[in-house]
């Protein structure tokens, strides 16, 4: 394995993130969003991997 170190500006790095996220479909997108939610839902917040469905009565109509 050989190590690269590839030294850049804010700017060049800002600039090639955007032409990654652009190279990807739409789904691709959100399939990593949703890797990323479930991911750090695991770690930080130990949430589940689902939303849970909240339903309060506070009286009749």
């Amino acid at each position: 394995m050989e190590m690269v170190i590839n030294v850049t500006t804010h700017e060049e790095r800002r600039k090639s993130d955007r032409e990654y996220w652009k190279s990807l479909t739409p789904e691709q997108r959100l399939d990593i969003v949703e890797q990323l939610r479930i991911e750090s839902g695991k770690f930080l917040y130990e949430y589940p991997a689902r939303l849970q469905r909240v339903i309060t009565v506070t009286g009749k109509a």
